[in-house]
């Protein structure tokens, strides 16, 4: 749900640096002027390789000589650059954490948990995972901060930190279709999911993840194959 960061001093938040900040907000708008005012003279040089693709615009910007058209790309530059740096910080999980509540604030949501209601927490594969009674995930996110820095925040506050990663990791099985133990509704998730990781569609794979906790599994990924566990 969405909801307006306000904390008071017994807090700890883990995300950017501020040198991260800095650069995020730089670098993008610099290098996209830059390429964006070179656009004229590398279209003039990939007209010549016939195999480049998307022939037709590179001769339309090479056909172009007036000097107001670096001015033009440049700023088109910029722009790209600006929606690069925003999409970065839309997409950077920021986690809040207080003796009562850990809030996971990532693409204008918040998540808010309670520290009753978490079990374990651990890192795995770039992603912070918490876990809830009965081995439920209460969620999984990319994180951009330091592992050192993640685990040290949340032990500070009196989490149980997992060090030795998933305790359920045992209870993971390959997915494999008309597998038994699985109804058919849920073998059609999976399918559908696995088209998802093939095409990379980040929003359908978190989704259709979801889905399968309602149902009754917690599922993660390995490539592009899929293990799953029963919750308890």
């Amino acid at each position: 749900m969405s909801k307006s960061l306000q904390y008071d001093n017994q807090c700890t938040v883990v995300g950017l640096t501020p040198m991260e900040r800095v650069l995020i907000l730089t670098v993008p708008p610099i290098i996209g002027i830059v390429l964006g005012y070179f656009i004229p003279v590398i279209a003039n040089w990939a007209n010549q390789l016939p195999w480049v693709p998307f022939q037709g615009p590179i001769k339309l910007i090479a056909s172009i000589e007036e000097k107001w058209v670096v001015i033009i790309t440049a700023i088109l530059g910029l722009i790209g650059g600006i929606w690069l740096t925003i999409a970065a910080f839309r997409d950077t999980l920021i986690i809040v954490i207080t003796n009562d509540e850990v809030h996971l604030k990532i693409k204008e949501t918040v998540q808010i948990f309670s520290t009753a209601d978490i079990t374990s927490i651990f890192l795995e594969d770039k992603k912070l995972v918490l876990l809830g009674k009965s081995g439920v995930e209460l969620a999984r996110e990319n994180y951009d901060s330091s592992s050192d820095k993640v685990e040290q925040a949340f032990i500070m506050h009196g989490f149980s930190w997992s060090s030795q990663g998933d305790p359920y990791d045992s209870d993971y099985r390959p997915w494999v279709p008309e597998t038994p133990e699985l109804s058919p509704i849920l073998h059609a998730l999976l399918k559908a999911r696995e088209q998802a990781l093939k095409k990379k569609e980040e929003e359908s794979i978190k989704v259709l993840h979801q889905e399968a906790k309602k149902l009754g599994i917690v599922i993660r990924d390995k490539g592009s194959l899929q293990y799953w566990r029963k919750i308890e």
